[in-house]
């Protein structure tokens, strides 16, 4: 005989009689109508034999919304891995041009380059305990470290089969050169650019030619199957760059790129003082709400915008495994971030002491590391505790806004980033409004870009 019970849940009312039931210890979710969730509610807890339990218990169960004798469906906790699986390592502080925002920017640190030694370092104590692992190459302007790029990578030719390797740049930095060498070492290749006209990388300050703008116009004409092998582009929302910024996905779409982030200003290293240029939340929204019309118009079908797939994920398993659309974030275990001064993060959204790991702690596994247990903790708290997450019925899904830009806007960790918070709360509703309605054009465009039969939405 086994015990179902509900797992910690939460209900948001849909169209007529559907209500959502979302779980919010994972991303687990399911509709049913008003009936059915009372129905369930007079009948659970039960005990019964698994052999004679309805396939509905079994389906709650598997989805994270139930427990069978106590207990949750594998991964429907949160574990965070023993060891990083992704590393990403800023192999310099400084940078060729000087965006207004750069959250990276201190004084000291932009003169810092980071050492082989370190890194190898680094790199083969994550090699000695796991399978595979992701290397991100970041900056300042990580290109004007080539020659250090090379000596990592041929060190690590003996492990290829094992690495995933992406690189973060301004693009003002390729030649012949650097492209073959990213070309043959199948590097995923992150452009930093704000627009389709100078007018909206205005943030993005130049000193001398070419701009980020121009070196990608040239890299376009130059060699466009990299560019539309290889490269995503990465946006900074701003009050100057947001107006353009749906005219530069169409654009970039026309081009045949296939994805496009988009993150938000913070006033954080050299941006601090940028207050006026700070989207307010429902400026955020409206521009999510632009794009999202968009993509159910057909205008952007191509081109996927890579924030909003992520947090798409999360309705589709109980885990993401995005590092950041997620709660807990990857800064708990997943993640770690070698900086250019030789020191250990959990995070590079932002510099702050709460992120740093202590040198007596680097080869300890995660779960007994006081950076990365303080975002387990920062999660319960939120979600039992906050202010507003812990009533709130997509926490599950949500997680509770990505813990730096909220120490950035809050100065504590026990808050959320009230951007990021506004666009859960708009993002989600329309996705599950949009799951029982008869069309669904974001599903689609999320199986489209997800390489999915359009059947598993049912699944």
């Amino acid at each position: 005989m086994s015990h179902y019970a509900w797992a910690s849940h939460r209900t948001f009312p849909l169209q007529g009689e559907d209500l959502a039931v979302l779980a919010d210890r994972n991303s687990g979710w399911c509709v049913l109508t008003r009936d059915e969730y009372l129905s369930l509610n007079a009948a659970l807890p039960i005990r019964i034999g698994e052999a004679d339990a309805p396939a509905a218990l079994d389906r709650l169960w598997a989805a994270g919304l139930a427990t069978r004798d106590g207990l949750h469906a594998d991964r429907a906790l949160y574990q965070p891995s023993t060891y990083p699986t992704a590393v990403l390592l800023k192999l310099t502080g400084t940078c060729n041009i000087e965006c207004e925002y750069c959250y990276d920017y201190d004084a000291k640190r932009f003169k810092a380059q980071q050492s082989f030694a370190s890194i190898r370092d680094t790199l083969q104590r994550l090699l000695d305990r796991q399978d595979r692992i992701s290397v991100a190459f970041h900056g300042g302007e990580p290109l004007l470290r080539f020659g250090l790029i090379q000596d990592v990578v041929d060190w690590l030719a003996p492990h290829r089969a094992r690495i995933g390797y992406s690189i973060q740049t301004n693009a003002t930095r390729f030649t012949p050169a650097v492209l073959d060498f990213l070309d043959r070492h199948d590097f995923s290749v992150g452009i930093s650019l704000d627009g389709v006209d100078e007018a909206s990388n205005g943030l993005r300050t130049t000193r001398r030619s070419p701009t980020p703008l121009e070196g990608v116009r040239r890299l376009m004409r130059e060699r466009p199957e990299f560019v539309r092998d290889r490269c995503g582009f990465l946006a900074v929302a701003s009050q100057t760059s947001a107006p353009g910024l749906p005219a530069f996905a169409t654009w970039l779409q026309a081009f045949g790129v296939s994805g496009l982030s988009i993150t938000f200003l913070d006033l954080a290293g050299r941006g601090a003082g940028l207050v006026d240029q700070r989207l307010s939340p429902d400026e955020a929204v409206e521009l999510y709400r632009t794009l999202i019309g968009m993509i159910r118009r057909g205008e952007i079908k191509e081109l996927g915008i890579r924030n909003l797939i992520a947090r798409m994920h999360n309705l589709f398993m109980l885990q993401s495994r995005d590092m950041c659309y997620r709660g807990p974030c990857g800064a708990a275990g997943d993640f770690l971030v070698l900086d250019a001064e030789g020191g250990q993060r959990t995070c590079d959204c932002v510099y702050h002491p709460y992120f740093e790991v202590e040198a007596a702690d680097v080869d300890a596994p995660s779960q007994s590391q006081p950076a990365r247990r303080a975002i387990l903790d920062r999660h319960e708290w939120l979600r039992t505790e906050g202010d507003t997450c812990a009533t709130c019925p997509i926490f599950g899904l949500c997680g509770g806004t990505c813990v730096a830009k909220a120490i950035v806007r809050t100065g504590t960790d026990r808050s959320v980033d009230p951007v990021e918070c506004a666009l859960s709360k708009y993002i989600y509703p329309e996705l599950l409004r949009e799951f029982v309605a008869a069309e669904r054009p974001l599903f689609e465009y999320y199986a489209r870009h997800e390489a999915k039969p359009f059947e598993f939405l049912a699944a």
